[in-house]
C-alpha cells in the first residue's frame, strides 16, 4: 500500500512538473499557449545543427535580448512588416562568449509604433527587450550561408 501511494505522488508531481513549463496567456482577442522552455540557446542549437523538430511550432515562446538591426520591410496605411534581429548570449569561459541571435518579425499595424521614428516608445538599437513570438522556422542570414532561427511577433515589451 506504500509503494502504491509513492508511485502515485511521483506520477502527480511528474505531471506537474510537466504542466508547469507550459502556460495560457491572452494576446489581444486570441489566447495562446506559452512554452516555457525554449531559449534562445535552444533556437541557435537548431540553426547550428539545422535540426529544429525540437522546437515548438503549435506554442508560443518568450525570448530576452538586446535589439540588433531592426529593418522596415513595409510601411503603408494597410500593412507594416518589420525586421528586428534580437541578441542573447552566455558567457563560457572567462574570455568567451557564446552570442545567439534570431530574427523577429514583427507584421501588423499594432507593431507600426514601436518603430516610428516620433513615437515615444521607439524600439532602438542597443535596447532590451522581452518578445512573446511564435516560432516560424530557419532562415538564412544575409550572407546566404548561416541558418539563423526566425519568430513571428505576437507582442513586444522594452525592460528597462
Amino acid at each position: 500500500m506504500k509503494r502504491f501511494f509513492f508511485v502515485c505522488v511521483s506520477i502527480l508531481l511528474f505531471a506537474g512538473s510537466l504542466y508547469a513549463q507550459t502556460s495560457t496567456a491572452a494576446v489581444g482577442k486570441q489566447s495562446v499557449t506559452v512554452d516555457f522552455a525554449v531559449t534562445m540557446r535552444d533556437l541557435a542549437v537548431a540553426a547550428k545543427t539545422q535540426d529544429d523538430r525540437a522546437i515548438p511550432t503549435n506554442r508560443a515562446i518568450i525570448l530576452d535580448g538586446d535589439i540588433g538591426t531592426i529593418i522596415v520591410h513595409e510601411d503603408t496605411a494597410t500593412s507594416f512588416v518589420a525586421e528586428v534581429e534580437l541578441l542573447n548570449g552566455i558567457w563560457v569561459d572567462e574570455t568567451q562568449v557564446e552570442l545567439y541571435r534570431t530574427y523577429i518579425i514583427c507584421e501588423g499595424l499594432q507593431f507600426r509604433s514601436l518603430f516610428d521614428s516620433q513615437s515615444p516608445s521607439r524600439l532602438k538599437s542597443g535596447q532590451t527587450v522581452m518578445v512573446l513570438a511564435t516560432y516560424e522556422g530557419l532562415g538564412m542570414d544575409y550572407d546566404g550561408k548561416t541558418p539563423v532561427p526566425v519568430v513571428q511577433a505576437l507582442s513586444i515589451r522594452r525592460i528597462y
